[in-house]
């Protein structure tokens, strides 16, 4: 996914997620990495995924590279719950954060 998710996203954001669910088989990764505004909305949208009657048995993975993404996960303790991927790491000299596998 790329782009704003906000409140005007959400019940697409909601019905793709759903689509998604339903066709995936044991494993569904939600890259979120292209993502450029991350409220409420999707914090909301992620809490429902994980939720939903039909994520009963299956593995879902979240991509977030940057902390637009993973800065609304912690806050909300959401990052503890779901499994992240690509998570950024701040540099040891303070410089520009990177992604834990070094990207």
């Amino acid at each position: 996914m790329c782009g704003e998710l906000d409140a005007a996203s959400n019940p697409r954001l909601q019905e793709t997620l759903l689509r998604a669910l339903r066709q995936t088989g044991r494993v569904l990764s939600l890259d979120l990495s292209g993502v450029t505004f991350f409220g409420s909305a999707g914090v909301t949208a992620l809490v429902w995924l994980s939720q939903h009657p039909e994520a009963a048995g299956k593995h879902v993975t979240v991509v977030a590279t940057s902390r637009i993404v993973t800065g609304p996960l912690e806050m909300t303790g959401l990052l503890k719950r779901l499994d992240v991927q690509g998570m950024p790491v701040l540099a040891p000299d303070g410089g520009e954060p990177r992604t834990a596998a070094g990207g």
